[in-house]
This record gives structure tokens, sequence and C-alpha cells, in this order.
């Protein structure tokens, strides 16, 4: 089958396009997912990088988000058929026609949402959803900063906040992402991350902090959260300041949840563009910064 490989961790020269990579086998609890769409997101640039903890041997087929059709279904699978059109975030082997996939981590995608919108769903925006209804569980008379909202997590987190109630909502962002944000939501607080100082815009605190963005960021950051105030980092700091980190959990009804919220025009997902599945494209959107919501390779 076709697919992009990573032969060793480094820059985006280790990725390397191959038509003879083995189609998977599935196993009982799996199903055989021909893939019509994946997503770029952080998490892949990083682990690209060797930036995601214990390098994991190669060649190898990175990718981390799953759209596409069910075509073979292992003999313990229930719940599915074969036609399904499904969507899933397995943090490795989304970049090949082919994927296998467990049981539990598949979601069906709705009728009204495209192959393109599930795979810019899964990942990015779980964990944006994961960290706002589960691992904080932010509550609706709290205060919320969102460090990084213009990303495809943090503009989950944000509207998620937005659903629970939250009125306070505060994001940083920087270059296109402050003009966007302040037209997505005219009633979020968007901060120039790079010309304005948090303690000065609230004074007051927040209770919760979700940092996409690390380093200097939030470090600032910290000077605004309250004493009694939660803090999760998807990247962390190099100060002595315990933070708790966020991970995303392969979970299949969390991501369905998701998808019926964009079905049902509860939150909206933003692409920022759209190519075909090939090296040259992967390597042209791993190497763009700034990026504001997902950007997206199709199969067809």
């Amino acid at each position: 089958m076709y697919a992009i490989e990573m032969i060793d961790y480094g820059d985006v020269d280790v990725l390397v396009a191959t038509k003879t990579a083995v189609q998977p086998i599935i196993k009982p609890t799996q199903v055989l997912v021909k893939q019509h769409a994946t997503a770029i997101d952080p998490y892949d640039v990083k682990f690209r990088q060797g930036l995601m903890g214990q390098e994991k041997t190669v060649p190898l087929i990175p990718g981390s988000s799953v759209a596409g059709e069910i075509i073979a279904l292992g003999e313990e699978v229930t719940g599915f058929t074969i036609g399904d059109r499904v969507a899933a975030s397995p943090h490795l082997n989304s970049y090949a026609e082919f994927v296998a996939l467990g049981r539990k981590t598949v979601a069906k995608i709705p009728d009204n949402v495209s192959y393109a919108q599930a795979a810019a769903l899964a990942l990015g925006a779980q964990t944006g959803y994961q960290i706002i209804t589960e691992d904080l569980n932010v509550q609706a008379d709290e205060s919320v900063l969102i460090l990084g909202g213009a990303g495809s997590v943090g503009l989950t987190a944000l509207q998620m906040a937005k659903l629970r109630g939250v009125n306070e909502i505060f994001t940083t962002a920087v270059g296109e992402g402050i003009s966007f944000l302040k037209q997505f939501d005219s009633n979020l607080h968007v901060i120039d991350a790079r010309a304005e100082q948090l303690a000065k815009i609230i004074p007051e605190g927040v209770d919760v902090i979700l940092d996409t963005i690390g380093h200097d960021t939030l470090k600032q950051a910290l000077s605004v959260l309250k004493r009694t105030g939660r803090l999760m980092s998807l990247v962390g700091d190099d100060s002595d300041v315990r933070v708790t980190h966020g991970y995303l959990k392969s979970n299949g009804e969390q991501l369905r949840d998701l998808l019926q919220l964009v079905s049902e025009d509860k939150i909206k997902v933003i692409i920022s563009d759209i190519k075909p599945f090939n090296v040259e494209n992967l390597k042209t959107f791993q190497t763009l910064k700034h990026v504001i919501g997902k950007l997206v390779l199709t199969f067809e």
C-alpha cells in the first residue's frame, strides 16, 4: 500500500513515501479502515523531532488521525458494519492508505460531518474536549485562560468552556490568530501574547489555565493563576513549578460525543487548508507555524 514512513527522527526529510508498505492484518478486536482524510497535529511534528518521550524503533508509519471507511471487521467486533464512516486518533500509522484500529478507539461519523472535519477533530480537538470536560472539569462560575486559543486544542477548549456556561474566557494568540479569534467570538478576551502582559490584563487572576504553548508564555501565566486554581499543560516549562501534563486517551466514545456536537452545530471545526495526501504536501504542512485550526490531507 502507499504510505509515508519515518525513517529516522529529525527534520521533515526523514519522511519518505513508499508504495510497498504492508497492508495491516487486523486482530479479532480490530477494524480495517480505508483512509479518506488525515490531519496534521502538533503532536506529529514533535513526535518526528523525537520530543514525545521514549523513541520508537524506525522505520515506522507516523500520523495520529484517521477518517475513513471500514472495509473489514475482526470476528469479535460488534456495533460496526463494513461501509461505516469512522474516525479515530491512533497516535501512529495514519499516514497510510489503510489503518487497523481497535474497536474501542473508533467512532462513527455523522452523515452531515465530512471526512476532513472528522480528521481535523481527532487528537487535537479531542484533547481540548477531554481537558475541559474531564481533566480540569471546568465549571460555569469559573474563569478560564487558554494559552494558544487559535490552534486545534485551544479552539475546541474555548468552545467547550463556553458550552459549559463559562462567561470569563481569556485566550492568547499571535499574528493572524488574534484577529481570527476576535471575529470567531466577540465575547472572548483575546490577548496578544507578544505585546501584552497577562498580569496587567487579568489582575484578578483566573481559576483555570490550559497551556498549549509552554516556555515563557506559561511562566507568565503562572502569575495570574489563583491560589486555589488548576493548571494543565501540554508542553510544560523549564521551571521548578509542578505542572500537570495532559495527554489524550484514545477514546472512541469521547470522539463520538465530539463528532455529535459538530453535527448539531454546537461547535465549529476550523480547517486552514486541505491538500492531497503525498509526501511533499505533508512536509509543507509540518513546517508551517502558528496554524489556525487544522491542516488536512485527503486520499481522494
